[in-house]
């Protein structure tokens, strides 16, 4: 039986431990470097994960103050969950 081993690397926010991006994704890619730049720059552009200046990794799924203030810190605003797409409510009279 022939084996090998396969290193990969994936992206874990530093505050929740989250592994999954927003569309509930989990990359596996070549080295730190390439998990980092995906999940921050190429998979969701400013969209994406933040890499703070003093090096934390954090996730875009998870929405409380601890998160909000880093991706703040970097110029971005991870919008609230909005009401179901589906759900429409009309006035009462």
């Amino acid at each position: 039986m022939a084996t090998r081993l396969v290193t990969c690397y994936i992206a874990v926010c530093d505050l929740c431990g989250a592994i999954t991006d927003a569309d509930g994704f989990t990359p596996h890619l070549d080295s730190p470097e390439e998990a980092v730049r995906y999940i921050t720059e190429t998979a969701f552009g400013d969209d994406g994960w933040t890499l703070s200046p003093d090096g934390r990794l954090v996730c875009d799924t998870v929405t409380d103050p601890a998160h909000e203030a880093v991706h703040e810190k970097a110029g971005k605003r991870i919008p609230t969950p909005g009401p179901d797409a589906m759900c429409v409510t009309f006035p009462t009279t």
